[in-house]
């Protein structure tokens, strides 16, 4: 096979990734019979198998290419890309480091890869980096906001939702992000505000946020809202014990005992164990109705 038709061959295989990619992959296969050292090659099957989402397989060709060209950006970015897939985020940062004069994606994927390894400063420094030269993604302000949040810096955070909302407007992730800074600040008629403008533009339907909303709305008094919105999260997943904290707090603070005592019956069905606050509560519980049964008797 001489160059010529090497070129036709991967370009066939390239127009055939749609309708048979295990057709192209078998003809590529072929042709490195004959080229092993041929990087065009070995990168055109490790992209079909990216696109397929098969990481590990796509992998191992990328290797076999790196090792052909240790210094190519484009292979230290896909091979860095695939082992973060596969949640392996130092193997991820190790490559992606080597990247010199990274391209903001690059920087954006570095950054994601700090946080789930929990080194939010670095993912902060990272994400600066970013908005040296691109400041019209809003996904680069969200990412930043939320490593303020995971290192408790709220005033740092509300800040850059303040820049972020001048650029953007209110958009639902500002809403959210905002409704968190404040409900750990303690701003509960603020945070109740966000979550409420939130809701009416999107359905809520994660239970954590659910839950946040009806803490603040506990908070300001607003006890059938609270009530509501914790039911709603237990329909979504009966299996967070937060929820039942929080809902037979609620019923034991209203003088509700029979619906707390209920709620707990609840929690017993789905909940493997209870932790140290629910058992709290069930002894409050118990303490209710013994109450209750005294004052009878007297």
């Amino acid at each position: 096979m001489n160059q010529t038709e090497l070129s036709n061959l991967i370009h066939r295989a390239s127009l055939l990734v749609k309708s048979n990619w295990l057709h192209a992959v078998h003809l590529l296969e072929e042709a490195r019979q004959e080229y092993p050292d041929n990087l065009v090659i070995l990168t055109s099957l490790g992209d079909i198998f990216i696109q397929r989402m098969l990481f590990e397989k796509a992998l191992d060709y990328y290797q076999q290419a790196h090792a052909l060209a240790p210094d190519d950006p484009q292979l230290l970015h896909l091979i860095g890309n695939c082992y973060f897939s596969i949640n392996e985020y130092k193997l991820s940062l190790s490559y992606l480091n080597q990247i010199k004069e990274p391209p903001p994606e690059v920087l954006y994927n570095k950054a994601l890869a700090l946080a789930f390894i929990g080194s939010y400063q670095e993912s902060i420094m990272v994400i600066k980096q970013i908005l040296k030269v691109m400041t019209d993604n809003p996904f680069i302000y969200f990412l930043l906001i939320e490593q303020y949040l995971r290192i408790q810096n709220y005033d740092e955070a509300q800040m850059m939702i303040d820049v972020a909302k001048r650029k953007f407007g209110k958009h639902p992730q500002l809403l959210l992000l905002s409704a968190v800074i404040y409900s750990k600040k303690g701003m509960w008629i603020k945070a109740y505000l966000c979550f409420s403008e939130l809701e009416a533009v999107q359905p809520l339907s994660s239970p954590d946020h659910l839950i946040s909303y009806a803490v603040s709305a506990n908070r300001i008094g607003m006890y059938d809202k609270a009530i509501a919105l914790l039911n709603k999260a237990r329909d979504i997943n009966p299996y967070i014990s937060g929820i039942y904290e929080e809902l037979i707090r609620l019923y034991l603070q209203r003088g509700e005992p029979d619906k707390a005592k209920k709620c707990l019956s609840v929690a017993k069905k789905y909940l493997v164990s209870f932790n140290p606050i629910l058992r709290l509560l069930q002894e409050r519980i118990r303490n209710e109705y013994s109450k209750t049964t005294d004052d009878y008797n007297t």
